[in-house]
């Protein structure tokens, strides 16, 4: 395979990676990194994103180490492995190599991304959203709804839910049919208490994704408080039809709607 292929693959992976989304949320967004220069280590930093996706960790592990020996100055190979680290459990390993992912190329809006996500994770909220705004200042990153998204949820942990929701909406303000923003929003106004904003966004959800278990399980809780005995129904329904094996089916056994 072409060198150039290469690295297109693993641009294309590690943001498919990292976006933070579910398996069963579409993603539309095309995504690349900035501020990667051409390296030696694209190869082995492609390789180590496929080992990644097969959930071979040991050998992605192996092939992103030599990335970092042929390139040492490769942002994208030590944004790469900062996110296997974070993978494996290895905080204080992920987070010396995102530093040095944004250190090498502060253009990496993956790398500020991801550095974003790694922080909220940790709780440390104010620098993780300075981060995310780093990313989102570059005007040709591609995935800026990713990182509004991401900013959002960030938000939300760290308990400022209107901070949260204009994040969201800056986000469906670029793309009205970002799935994962949708959910969030609606998850966003399950917690606000507003339940008919949570119907009208699983609707928009519904429009451009299929049912997960958690919007259904959301809708079965937000449209039982609304009183819709036919639309809880048929949330109920289509869960046990569609994911009989899922942990919001496990919850639904457990609950008031197993009798439906």
């Amino acid at each position: 395979m072409k060198k150039w292929t290469l690295r297109l693959l693993a641009v294309w992976l590690v943001m498919m990676l990292v976006a933070c989304q579910s398996q069963q949320i579409k993603n539309d967004e095309t995504s690349s990194i900035q501020g990667s220069e051409k390296s030696a280590a694209d190869v082995y930093v492609s390789l180590g994103v496929e080992y990644m996706n097969r959930r071979m960790n040991e050998v992605a592990l192996e092939k992103l180490k030599k990335a970092i020996v042929v390139d040492p100055f490769s942002s994208n190979a030590h944004n790469v492995l900062a996110v296997l680290y974070d993978r494996l459990g290895e905080k204080p390993l992920a987070g010396e190599h995102y530093q040095k992912a944004i250190s090498l190329s502060p253009k990496n809006s993956s790398a500020q991304n991801n550095y974003a996500r790694y922080l909220c994770s940790i709780k440390e909220y104010d620098l993780a959203d300075e981060h995310f705004n780093k990313a989102l200042k570059n005007p040709l990153y591609r995935s800026a709804v990713v990182a509004l998204t991401n900013a959002g949820t960030c938000a939300w942990n760290a308990g400022n839910l209107e901070k949260a929701e204009t994040y969201y909406r800056t986000a469906l303000q670029r793309n009205k049919q970002s799935a994962i923003t949708l959910l969030q929003m609606a998850k966003l106004k399950f917690e606000m208490k507003n339940y008919l904003s949570v119907r009208a966004y699983l609707q928009r959800f519904k429009d451009v994704n299929q049912h997960t278990p958690a919007s259904l399980w959301l809708g079965i809780q937000a449209e039982d408080i609304l009183g819709d005995k036919n639309s809880v129904a048929s949330y109920v329904l289509q869960l046990r039809q569609l994911y009989p094996d899922s942990h919001e089916m496990g919850l639904l056994e457990k609950s008031k709607f197993n009798r439906l």
